[in-house]
């Protein structure tokens, strides 16, 4: 809980506390707690922002008020009692409900750069958007970089409210390690870059922890939404575009694990081709004039990408389509197109949750889990023969699962609600990031890492793999 929330929390307990107590009259002055608490919820509402795991003791708030402003509305002592005991419970409720669903933080970037954070949109008028034919295709852009470490400014928020519902507002209050349109730094003349892909019907926020981390680290890292894909993108204008993208049971039948495979191919492809547009973009913002803030400060020649879940796959076959891409970090991903044939024709390094097995390994399972797992086992044979003939790193978090390579396992402390697996997200997370920053100082800066160095790494929770890589012979 927030200071503010906890406070209120402690001091209703203490107003009620009194009220069941048999020398409630010898302690007058708690009869004011409750207007307290309420201008407690007041700063709060200003300060930090209402949410709805907060409103059992909202209510018990108000309800405390009405008790003092009115205290006759009942004489019976027993009833008095049951309704202080409710109020109590409401409370715990309350702080249940908020520690659950707490308003996150995520872990601080290591680096030695401030970490700014600026938003652009992109239009491609060479193509046309698939949804919406007859307009061009549109693209929201974040911006993480490293910052001035004098600059003062106000820090971003994790989401925008405008993406957010009411079930999942408290991401929109959560607060960033970045700082606003904040001054790029000067110490170094141009920066890597990295272009970042996110998941299934995921936005460019999801993988915030790792953008600072490798921002703090001296990279410009570009996070991706895609209109029609991205769970909710928010374009200069107002216009709000959700998702077409479904969390449907695609296993279910052979019908829609047939759809989804179409689905997930398209939008790879479609992706893809967004990512060499950002990075056309970004080369167009390099040679603009002295007002844009980027403009001779983006270092082209040594460009990356990195994708989470389906991102993977589009980082992938971004890297196939673009030899402007220089290294892919695929973390967790489903491949599909040419890359998945063929590789990535880029340094490539895999990160996976267990490794699967194959469906027939299990005596008694159902259809629809039949198909999934079909699936996880076709991907793991094809990366590890891509792993096997062409090279590259590969890392295991053993007891992570698939939401452990994003910022959704620090959604909650209870791994069920946050997908992740029984790790610490802390742990999973601080590995992730020392591999990835291994991985991109080695292939973009040529600045190799003795982390790389050890072809394998067998710890209770961690196995790191490494093969000769040879990107010419991945064609």
């Amino acid at each position: 809980m927030r200071i503010l929330e906890l406070t209120t929390a402690v001091g209703l307990i203490a107003y009620l506390a009194c009220q069941l107590s048999p020398h409630r009259d010898g302690y007058p002055w708690l009869a004011y707690l409750p207007f307290l608490c309420v201008a407690i919820i007041v700063l709060h509402l200003m300060l930090e922002g209402a949410r709805w795991e907060m409103l059992p003791i909202y209510f018990v708030a108000m309800a405390s008020i009405y008790q003092e402003v009115a205290p006759q509305w009942t004489t019976d002592v027993q009833a008095q009692y049951v309704v202080g005991l409710i109020g109590l419970c409401c409370i715990g409720i309350g702080i249940l409900l908020s520690t659950v669903f707490p308003v996150f933080e995520l872990l601080p970037p290591t680096g030695p750069y401030l970490v700014g954070t600026s938003i652009r949109h992109f239009v491609d008028r060479s193509r046309t958007d698939p949804e919406n034919p007859s307009n061009p295709r549109e693209l929201m852009v974040q911006i993480w970089y490293p910052a001035d470490r004098s600059f003062k400014g106000r820090v971003a928020a994790y989401q925008q409210r405008a993406t957010t519902t009411v079930w999942d507002a408290r991401f929109s209050l959560a607060k960033t390690h970045s700082i606003v349109d904040a001054t790029l730094a000067a110490s170094q003349t141009r920066y890597p870059l990295l272009l970042y892909a996110p998941s299934w019907n995921g936005m460019r926020t999801e993988n915030t922890h790792l953008a600072e981390q490798l921002a703090s680290h001296g990279y410009v890292v570009v996070g991706i939404d895609h209109p029609y894909s991205s769970f909710a993108t928010v374009f200069p204008d107002g216009r709000i575009i959700k998702s077409k993208l479904l969390d449907e049971d695609f296993y279910s039948t052979e019908q829609s694990f047939s759809r989804f495979l179409v689905t997930a191919e398209t939008e790879i492809r479609t992706r893809a081709d967004d990512a060499r547009f950002v990075l056309n973009a970004l080369e167009k913002i390099d040679v603009a004039d002295q007002g844009e803030p980027f403009a001779d400060r983006l270092d082209l020649d040594h460009v990356g990408i990195f994708g989470f879940s389906l991102g993977g796959g589009v980082a992938a076959q971004a890297c196939w389509l673009d030899r402007r891409f220089k290294a892919c970090l695929n973390m967790d991903g489903l491949m599909a197109g040419e890359s998945l044939k063929h590789g990535a024709i880029a340094p490539l390094f895999f990160m996976s949750e267990v490794d699967p097995s194959p469906p027939d390994s299990v005596a008694e399972i159902s259809p629809s889990r039949r198909r999934e797992k079909a699936l996880d086992w076709e991907q793991f044979v094809q990366a590890r023969k891509l792993f096997s003939t062409f090279g590259g790193y590969w890392l295991t978090i053993k007891p992570a699962k698939h939401f452990n390579f994003s910022d959704y396992a620090f959604s909650s402390p209870l791994h069920f609600f946050s997908r992740s697996g029984a790790i610490n997200p802390a742990r999973a997370a601080r590995t992730i990031d020392q591999y990835a920053l291994a991985f991109f100082e080695s292939y973009l800066k040529g600045d190799f890492q003795p982390l790389l160095e050890e072809p394998t790494r067998d710890l209770a929770e961690i196995r790191f793999e490494k093969s000769a890589i040879d990107p010419e012979g991945k064609q």
